[in-house]
């Protein structure tokens, strides 16, 4: 999305006769996952979605897992801030799903 965002704008825009932000901001507030996405993407994602709108994806069972250990130790390095980390990693899907972070 990052990538093709302004020309897919430009388009719903003329079409649906709303502004080029307003489709941005639409584009903006979809949930993005890392699901393999290689440290040369992440900067574009990262750029585009809204902060609280970037989680931990894996791709699993799909890609396998040696290559998912590769994509999470990559995104491991990547240098953003803790609290970006801790989002993405965890805090965002538990805003989304708080059920899951409730200990019983």
């Amino acid at each position: 999305m990052p990538y093709a965002a302004e020309r897919i704008a430009m388009i719903l825009s003329f079409l649906m006769q709303r502004s080029v932000d307003d489709v941005l901001a639409d584009l903006r507030s979809f949930y993005f996952d890392t699901a393999l996405s290689a440290p040369t993407a992440l900067p574009s994602l990262l750029a585009f979605a809204a902060p609280d709108h970037v989680l931990f994806g894996s791709d699993w069972p799909y890609a396998p897992a040696f290559v998912v250990g590769l994509f999470t130790e990559e995104l491991d390095r990547y240098e953003m801030s803790t609290t970006m980390h801790a989002a993405i990693a965890r805090d965002t899907a538990l805003g989304l799903f708080p059920r899951f972070g409730r200990v019983e």
